[in-house]
């Protein structure tokens, strides 16, 4: 039982070290975009009629300021971002020094997330340790 244990617990730590090795990799290949602080979100609505398959996804439109230039784009929908950016506090977004209108939504909190497989793991070695 105690084997099944340790397993079940090693495999729950490389679960929650997988986020963490994304945004390792996703921060090493973005080391020359800049952080920039949101001005504005709004809601872009499409108001076409068709399939809902045929129609994209719900997004944003963000507004930033990159060089002292105000930039807009449409990002994906991310109900997060939204509410913090509702609330106050500081939002940002990775902008491609190179392209602007090239952006990368860094608001994803997968942090809670890899929290809880790392614990659950530990939690679960430790156990195997105390039936033997």
């Amino acid at each position: 039982m105690n084997t099944v244990l340790l397993i079940l617990g090693v495999c729950f730590i490389f679960a929650g070290l997988l986020p963490l090795f994304r945004w390792l990799k996703c921060k090493i290949s973005k080391h020359h975009w800049r952080v920039c602080v949101i001005d504005n979100i709004t809601n872009a609505v499409n108001t076409r009629i068709g399939a809902h398959e045929l129609l994209p996804s719900q997004s944003m439109l963000v507004s930033f300021r990159f060089n002292n230039h105000l930039y807009s784009v449409l990002v994906s929908h991310d109900n997060t971002l939204l509410t913090r950016f509702k609330q106050g506090e500081p939002c940002s977004v990775l902008v491609d020094k190179n392209n602007p209108q090239k952006v990368y939504n860094n608001s994803q909190l997968w942090q809670s997330y890899a929290l809880v497989w790392l614990v659950s793991g530990l939690s679960l070695c430790v156990g195997s340790y105390f039936l033997t």
